[in-house]
């Protein structure tokens, strides 16, 4: 029953984190059909604009930090297969293959104004509806017009409401972070276990990072988009440099810390000996690394691994030895420079070599 308990305590703790993380956008969304239905009902009219409401929930959607350029193309795809739909129901009426040409048509129409996946679904999307509910006599391109408005609405709560744009940022750099620094530990224990499957595990982690800090690069993209579209999203304390400089500093480490752990694998699996003392610098590499998640300037862990790591001071003077404190070193120093270092006080923080 404890156990139970537990889990049904995590998974509330999650559900609680979801509502959290995903309310500004329901907020968008609500508030997106709220006003296309009211301006659409008292500006053109229309006593049931449905339309409109569809049109706003789909392009907002509920996604945090959501691109503008997405919207709008949410929005293209939306209003071109509602007039599709509402140009050619009048004429073939509706069944099945006026369902299957009407999508066909919407579908010619999006690729023929270079629209990516989401335009085109969505316009094949919307014109099965138009096709497929009533058409109220006398109503014209009333559809059509509610889903421009929809459209509108969504562009501009997008634009000029939008949730934080660095929100995903900060999260993807802090895996990227936790990432590498698991890569460092789950090396230093294959050195300590003399295992090559393990530093093989660490070699294929570091390869997988490489996800996750492209993704860190594309959040930041989105946040610059939001940023400079909206002028309640302003970045007025420099946390797209902040970041920037952060992802490039973190990935120029990962694939340093790589180039170090192929180095690893091939001393293991030739039976080269490397000195424990580098299992150990790689363990404190990783907990300078998680300070990094939570450290506003260079953590103290790390300008105290920069310090210690002087190759005669550590006794690494095999070849294997001596490549890995080097790449060790190359990280440190990209990481230093992530955090705002200059270059050259980033080296100086380093013993020089003999």
């Amino acid at each position: 029953m404890r156990v139970r308990g537990s889990v049904v305590r995590g998974q509330l703790l999650a559900a609680r984190t979801r509502v959290r993380d995903g309310r500004w956008s329901v907020g968008q969304c609500a508030l997106g059909a709220g006003v296309a239905w009211l301006l659409a009902s008292h500006l053109l009219g229309h006593p049931r604009p449905f339309f409109a409401c569809v049109a706003a929930v789909v392009c907002l959607g509920v996604r945090a930090a959501q691109r503008v350029r997405r919207v709008a193309e949410l929005a293209v795809g939306v209003t071109v297969g509602v007039a599709v739909g509402d140009l050619l129901v009048g004429q073939i009426g509706t069944g099945a293959w006026q369902v299957g040409l009407v999508v066909g048509v919407a579908f010619l129409l999006a690729v023929a104004l270079d629209g990516g996946p989401l335009l085109v679904s969505q316009s094949g999307l919307q014109a099965v509806f138009v096709v497929a509910l009533p058409r109220t006599p006398g109503s014209g391109l009333a559809r059509w017009e509610d889903a421009l408005i929809g459209g509108a609405v969504a562009l501009l709560i997008a634009a000029l409401l939008p949730a934080d744009p660095w929100r995903a940022a900060r999260r993807a750099g802090e895996r990227s972070l936790r990432e590498l620094a698991a890569v460092a530990r789950l090396c230093a224990a294959g050195l300590r276990h003399a295992d090559p499957g393990e530093a093989a595990d660490a070699l294929a982690l570091s390869r997988a990072a490489q996800a996750g800090l492209d993704a860190w690069a594309q959040d930041l993209s989105t946040g610059r988009e939001i940023s400079a579209l909206s002028p309640l999203r302003r970045d007025r304390t420099g946390t797209l440099a902040t970041q920037a400089r952060l992802q490039s500093g973190v990935d120029r480490a990962t694939r340093n810390l790589r180039v170090l752990v192929r180095r690893v694998l091939f001393a293991l699996e030739t039976g080269e000996q490397l000195p424990p003392v580098v299992a150990t610098e790689l363990d404190r590499f990783a907990t300078a690394v998680e300070a990094l998640c939570e450290a506003q300037g260079p953590p103290p862990e790390l300008l105290s691994l920069a310090a210690g790591l002087d190759p005669d001071a550590l006794g690494t003077h095999g070849l294997s030895a001596s490549v890995v404190v080097a790449q060790l070193r190359s990280a440190v120093v990209d990481l230093l420079v992530g955090v705002g270092v200059t270059s050259d006080r980033a080296r100086s923080a380093l013993p020089p070599l003999h």
